[in-house]
C-alpha cells in the first residue's frame, strides 16, 4: 500500500512517477497537501486531518497515517 501512497503524494506534487522513494523528506507545498487529502479521500475513501498530515516529515510518515 505505501507504493499506492507514494504515488499519490507524487500526483499531487505533480511530480514524475518514480520520484517518491521511501525515506525522503517531504518538500511539498499547502496545495499539494489539500490535493493529497482529496486524492485520498476520492481514491482511498479515507479521510486525513490536515494537522496529523502536516506533522508527517517523510513519505513513509504519510504513507503510515493513510494506512492506520
Amino acid at each position: 500500500m505505501h507504493v499506492e501512497v507514494f504515488r499519490l503524494i507524487e500526483e499531487a506534487m505533480e511530480a514524475d512517477e518514480g520520484a517518491v522513494k521511501s525515506g525522503q523528506a517531504l518538500e511539498w507545498d499547502s496545495i499539494a497537501v489539500i490535493t493529497f487529502m482529496a486524492l485520498v479521500d476520492e481514491r482511498l475513501n479515507k479521510t486525513l486531518s490536515a494537522d496529523a498530515l502536516n506533522k508527517c516529515e517523510t513519505v513513509d510518515a504519510v504513507a503510515e497515517l493513510v494506512n492506520s
